[in-house]
């Protein structure tokens, strides 16, 4: 009921903040002299209905009647201007009023007459509120001539002022009228310094729930951001993949077609030699099945690296390191590198085994790379370790070839940096080898190398079944 009391009569219609402000202190005051004037006309409508004064004061008192009639229709009329929307208006018509009000005092009276000084500076505190500040200044300017120009008429005796009030002690409604003029300055900065404060609150309330939303949107590009890397890098993981497989096909093709090459000999040695013992066919037999198994693991191995869906299942590193070293033995044969395996003990990993021997590759070729275009005198060999150690496997891949400059070794982990020429490599390999050590095996990878002394990459992974 309240609310919409207040919603009704006393609440702005604009929608600009500071005119609103300004609407809701004006409808305030006016609301509450229209209230005031009221029970004043009521008051002096039953003092004159009970007889209550003599035939002398009952016409001062009628005279008094008209004159609080006529500031209710007054007040009454700039609240009515003020709910139409002119409330702009509604303020220059009230702030005139109470200048012209000062004027007449002090016109009357003498300029310095208390009640015309004090509703002067009623005025220019009503215009910085009602207004704003330009027209509070441009207020005191015209009151500062106003003064002076009468102040000046005054004592050159062009008019004459009644300064009666001057040899008087002060009366009760003299203090009452001042009274009222300190309340009424009371409450017009009291409204304004409370909409200003509901102001601030509601800009830092809103300034807090901006800020929320700025870091909300902050969280929300950067997790859009890593997940368009992470598709950008599973796309450029695919692309090296194949690039990967473009390199060493000639290789791969190669040992297959040895592999291929014997299984075909085998079994036309058996067609040829048909009269031959049963151990010997048995034994030709025996030969060209092993050679399709190497090519069937040769297709496994190479199905794998080329493979994009991700199977978690567990895995014997042993196999996806042996696997990796088939698919590279013709590159290490070309550069005349002997890869030596010392796998310890039969160690069982839970995770990715295509991601694991995509990384096992990047780092075997990345060590058979080492040797090229370099003069080593002793043999050239690759040491791979794998020791288990409190729940992890310590993964190692040694050898001692180029090795990288001390002023690159911080950024051989970021994507597209090489040291190798742009006909060799593409910058990828060690940095999807850190995205799958990291992400897909939650392990760890280090790097120690001496320049021209060779390299060791140590692959931390933990051990964990499922």
């Amino acid at each position: 009921m309240k609310n919409a009391f207040l919603k009704k009569f006393i609440f702005p219609r604009m929608i600009n903040e500071d005119g609103a402000r300004r609407e809701f202190i004006l409808n305030i005051l006016l609301a509450a002299s229209i209230l005031l004037i009221f029970l004043s006309v009521l008051l002096s409508i039953i003092a004159a209905t009970l007889h209550f004064f003599t035939a002398a004061a009952n016409q001062n008192n009628t005279m008094s009647l008209w004159i609080e009639i006529i500031l209710l229709i007054f007040f009454i009329s700039l609240y009515a201007l003020s709910r139409m929307g002119f409330f702009r208006f509604s303020s220059y018509l009230l702030l005139s009023a109470f200048f012209l009000l000062a004027i007449y005092m002090g016109y009357v009276w003498g300029v310095d007459v208390n009640a015309g000084i004090l509703l002067y500076v009623l005025v220019i505190v009503m215009a910085g509120i009602l207004i704003n500040t330009r027209f509070a200044f441009l207020m005191t300017f015209i009151i500062a001539l106003t003064i002076l120009s009468v102040s000046y008429l005054q004592q050159n005796n062009i008019i004459q002022a009644n300064r009666y009030w001057r040899n008087e002690s002060w009366t009760q409604t003299d203090t009452i009228m001042v009274a009222i003029i300190f309340f009424v300055i009371a409450t017009v900065s009291w409204l304004s310094n409370r909409e200003i404060e509901k102001s601030l609150a509601r800009a830092r309330r809103s300034e807090g729930e901006l800020k929320l939303e700025r870091d909300s949107l902050e969280i929300r590009v950067e997790e859009r951001t890593a997940e368009l890397k992470k598709a950008q890098m599973e796309q450029v993981s695919q692309l090296y993949r194949f690039a990967e497989f473009g390199k060493l096909s000639s290789g791969l093709f190669h040992d297959l077609m040895n592999l291929l090459t014997a299984a075909s000999l085998n079994i036309q040695q058996i067609k040829d030699e048909h009269t031959q013992g049963i151990e010997e066919t048995k034994s030709h037999f025996d030969k060209a099945a092993i050679a399709i198994k190497r090519m069937e693991n040769f297709i496994i191995a190479i199905r794998r690296q080329m493979a994009k869906q991700k199977t978690e299942t567990r895995f014997s590193l042993a196999d996806g390191i042996n696997s990796v070293m088939q698919i590279l033995e013709y590159k290490a044969k070309r550069a005349k590198v002997k890869i030596i395996f010392l796998p310890g003990e039969d160690i069982t990993l839970h995770g990715d085994p295509t991601k694991f021997s995509q990384m096992i590759l990047n780092l075997i070729a990345n060590a058979i790379d080492s040797y090229l275009d370099v003069n080593v005198s002793r043999e050239k060999i690759i040491e791979i370790e794998a020791l288990p150690k409190d729940g992890a496997v310590y993964l190692s891949v040694e050898d001692w070839g180029c090795g990288i400059a001390p002023e690159v070794m911080d950024k051989i982990f970021q994507p597209f940096f090489t040291t190798k020429g742009a006909d060799m490599g593409t910058g990828i390999g060690l940095s999807l080898t850190k995205n799958v050590v990291e992400r897909d095996f939650g392990g760890a990878i280090k790097c120690e190398s001496e320049a021209n002394n060779g390299s060791k990459f140590t692959v931390i992974l933990p051990i964990k079944g499922k």
